[in-house]
């Protein structure tokens, strides 16, 4: 085997291995968020598609943040359903109930 010494990363690897892992990140938590989204258009009265977009990123960020905490206290793998559990939830507490007498 051959020695290589220590692995240097160049700037631009760095903000390429950062852009990969975020979007990725963005990626597996979409069952998430997207069901956030949803709850978040189904709330809005006047620009319904703004408020799922708000509704979205906060959902991501959560989701995210999560998903890093996870990670961090050695979950592997299973720190992706992890991060998903908070953006559910706020979801399940989020969505509007329908009245059938309702205009």
């Amino acid at each position: 085997m051959i020695p290589l010494g220590a692995v240097e990363f160049s700037p631009t690897d760095i903000a390429i291995l950062l852009a990969i892992l975020t979007f990725g990140s963005i990626v597996l938590a979409l069952p998430a968020t997207l069901t956030l989204a949803w709850v978040g258009y189904r709330r809005g009265t006047l620009r319904r598609p703004a408020n799922a977009l708000g509704y979205w990123l906060g959902g991501t960020a959560l989701s995210v943040i999560t998903t890093a905490l996870a990670a961090q206290q050695g979950a592997g793998w299973f720190a992706v359903p992890l991060g998903w559990i908070p953006t559910l939830l706020v979801a399940v507490a989020l969505n509007p109930r329908w009245t059938p007498n309702a205009s």
